[in-house]
């Protein structure tokens, strides 16, 4: 008798080029909360094109809203934010790259200006 053990995880980051060969696939949502319309939104957006274009509300009454172009300089960023005493005012994580187009980095942008948290 021969026995083996089998492990893997699965994550969006490829999803956009095996879609096809996955078929759809229902993740968990992230931080045990269904997602935000605006961070659906980004989502959507993110699984229909080859850049990387990610959202998730941290608080949603934070006055700090980040848009930071590369995932490297987003996650220091946000350290950074929080290390200087922000942390409780650390509205989002949020990062773009992989060249997307103006619109689409428009319709980021805008979502994270109109977010009705903002006052």
């Amino acid at each position: 008798m021969c026995r083996s053990l089998f492990f893997s995880q699965l994550d969006a980051t490829a999803e956009f080029v095996c879609r096809s060969r996955w078929g759809p696939i229902d993740y968990p949502p992230p931080f045990g909360r269904d997602a935000f319309p605006e961070e659906a939104y980004i989502a959507d957006i993110d699984a229909k094109t080859g850049a990387s274009l990610k959202l998730t509300i941290l608080n949603e009454k934070g006055r700090i809203w980040t848009m930071v172009a590369g995932g490297g300089a987003s996650v220091i960023y946000s350290d950074t934010v929080c290390a200087l005493g922000g942390a409780s005012e650390l509205a989002n994580y949020g990062e773009y790259s992989g060249a997307p187009t103006e619109q689409q980095v428009n319709n980021y942008n805008l979502i994270t200006l109109q977010f009705p948290g903002q006052k």
